[in-house]
């Protein structure tokens, strides 16, 4: 009875640990969906769990030609300062700041007015922030009115305008096309960076997947000498950190004349010996000999029976580990910041690293997409291989 009643409790512990679990997992991933909806400014306040205001649908705000009738101007006299009030023209000068005729201003064909308009088309990634500014007679300023991007102005420089009238209209685009425009301005060529990430994670993951298939293959089927001093090796070097063989391992791509090269970042997946390692347990536990008996009796040569009978006897297996190959190889950003140099060889992870250099201004909310983009890749291949992890499960298992 108290093995009964203590079930459903461990039932509960298992599930709510599961679902914790799946949390921390999600999280992240959710953060970073969020922020990428965000402009730099709106991460900047803090942490938040809805998207930013204008996420996805643009808004317009009207300037209006609006400064104070009047002013305090403070007067030194000798008795000390006065406060003396200035009454100021109800009507000003237009002047345009940090705009260039052509480049950040371009006239547009009004459809309603039939007029020409200027439309403001800075970029945003430029440092120019465009402004309106009204003076006096004088030159006194007398308001400066910031314009975001696509504002339209139906002013031109030098008019005379009134106190009180509508000077422009801010149409602020979603931060969503927002924080795009920051992420693949300024030359940033983000469909590159996805090709030569693709092909690079591609290969990688098969030469990995199919060499570490073999190498499992032979040291579990084979029985050789040595074979457990090979076995114990493998082990070794996974134990291994990384970093340990880092410097020596980008020396000798020197010494090769591989730098700057794909090859530094493909073929060293070959020799992955944790994948070695989940594929032997694997064939350990699913593989019968008598299946290679038979086929060596049938005729068939040894790269046959890897190649038509393992393969798909250990397809779960494969597939697992093509899903970490590819995101490890994706995901890299350390070997292949060192090895390549030539930016139209840039892989996806260093050029949403580039938007914190001195080139770029910092868009926080453009790295973010940009890393929400680089996730679409990943999310599809573990949608694709998870199948051959699923539909292997039924058909790898051959018992005696």
């Amino acid at each position: 009875m108290s093995v009964r009643s203590d079930t459903p409790i461990k039932r509960y512990f298992i599930h709510a640990f599961m679902l914790v679990l799946a949390l921390v997992a999600i999280i992240p991933i959710y953060v970073v969906l969020i922020n990428a909806t965000r402009t730099t400014e709106q991460i900047n306040t803090g942490f938040s769990i809805f998207p930013g205001k204008g996420a996805f649908w643009s808004h317009k705000d009207v300037i209006i030609a609006n400064w104070d009738e009047t002013k305090e101007v403070k007067i030194e006299t000798e008795d000390g300062e006065e406060v003396n009030i200035v009454n100021l023209p109800s009507e000003g000068t237009v002047r345009y700041l940090d705009l260039i005729m052509g480049t950040t201003l371009k006239e547009q064909l009004n459809k309603k007015t039939g007029l020409n308009e200027l439309i403001v088309v800075r970029k945003r990634t430029e440092s120019r922030q465009p402004r309106i500014v009204i003076v006096d007679n004088n030159g006194e300023r007398l308001a400066a009115y910031i314009l975001s991007d696509n504002a339209t102005i139906f002013v031109k420089e030098g008019s005379k305008i009134k106190r009180g009238v509508n000077i422009a209209t801010s149409i602020t685009p979603p931060n969503v096309v927002y924080n795009w425009n920051a992420l693949t301005g300024r030359g940033f060529q983000i469909w590159q960076g996805f090709g030569n990430s693709f092909f690079i994670a591609c290969c990688a993951t098969i030469l990995s997947v199919y060499f570490s298939g073999l190498t499992a293959y032979g040291l579990h089927v084979y029985r050789f000498k040595g074979r457990l001093a090979i076995w114990a090796i493998i082990l070794v070097i996974m134990m291994l950190p990384g970093s340990l063989t880092f410097i020596g391992f980008v020396q000798l791509m020197a010494r090769w004349n591989l730098t700057d090269t794909y090859v530094p970042l493909i073929i060293p997946g070959i020799a992955a010996a944790a994948s070695v390692l989940f594929i032997r347990q694997y064939m350990m536990s699913v593989l019968n000999m008598e299946l290679i008996d038979a086929a060596r009796i049938d005729g068939a040569g040894e790269f046959r029976i890897f190649n038509t009978i393992i393969l798909p006897v250990t397809i779960p297996a494969l597939a697992a580990q093509a899903i970490f190959s590819f995101v490890g190889s994706w995901n890299n950003f350390l070997t292949p910041f060192v090895i390549i140099s030539t930016q139209k060889k840039y892989t996806l992870p260093m050029l949403i690293q580039a938007l914190r250099g001195d080139i770029y201004r910092t868009e926080f909310g453009g790295i973010y997409l940009g890393i929400a983009v680089s996730l679409i890749p990943i999310l599809i291949f573990y949608a694709f291989m998870s199948r051959f992890i699923i539909s292997g499960l039924t058909m790898g298992g051959i018992k005696e």
